[in-house]
């Protein structure tokens, strides 16, 4: 009888490590795509999150990238904000920022050694203008010379019809070597949105 109970015992563990298992290797294998239905068709903070974890966890695991930080130590990048050439959607400066900004915070905390970061020369000025007690921008951009850029470029297309409205987006992000302009890492981040039309905003 203890030796039944123990083979039961043994094989619920088994099914519960089996799931664990199946569920984690299916969230690392997952696409950077994803299909959205809400009030609206804009880019959300949920966008935000997924896209930058995704990103970040990306650019840390890439081969070359921890080929070129085994080379050279760690990479000196600077931090550029979003180009958007989306479609119509209009993108002010702080997401801009913000879409990468994540990026640079994330790997900032979880791979200090991998990475320095340069603000770019427009942010330090912007922040060295508003001469706001207790800011401290650091150095000159000019002081110190970044040798990679982490730059990305947003863009959309979008349908519509009676009953819909769709937008799809494509966020690609690049991380370059200045010196040469070749492309260390690139990968893109896919969403698309689709609203009812007596759902929009």
């Amino acid at each position: 009888m203890n030796a039944d109970n123990e083979k039961m015992k043994s094989g619920c563990f088994y099914l519960r490590s089996s799931a664990f298992i199946c569920g984690v290797t299916f969230l690392l294998a997952g696409c950077s795509s994803a299909v959205s239905q809400g009030h609206n068709t804009a880019l959300s903070g949920v966008d935000l999150v997924q896209m930058t974890d995704d990103m970040a966890m990306k650019i840390a695991g890439d081969p070359q990238v921890q080929a070129a930080i085994a080379a050279k130590g760690a990479l000196k990048v600077v931090v550029l904000p979003v180009e958007n050439q989306m479609r119509a959607e209009v993108l002010p400066q702080g997401q801009a920022e913000a879409f990468v900004g994540r990026v640079r915070t994330l790997l900032a905390r979880h791979a200090p050694q991998d990475f320095t970061w340069i603000m770019n020369r427009d942010t330090f000025y912007r922040l060295r203008g508003k001469e706001l007690e207790g800011v401290e921008p650091g150095p000159s951009p000019d002081a110190i010379s970044p040798d990679y850029s982490l730059t990305a470029v947003f863009t959309s297309l979008a349908d519509e019809d009676a009953k819909h409205r769709s937008s799809f987006y494509i966020c690609r992000y690049e991380l370059a070597d200045l010196k040469d302009r070749t492309v260390l890492w690139t990968e893109s981040y896919e969403v698309k949105k689709i609203a009812v039309k007596g759902m929009l905003d």
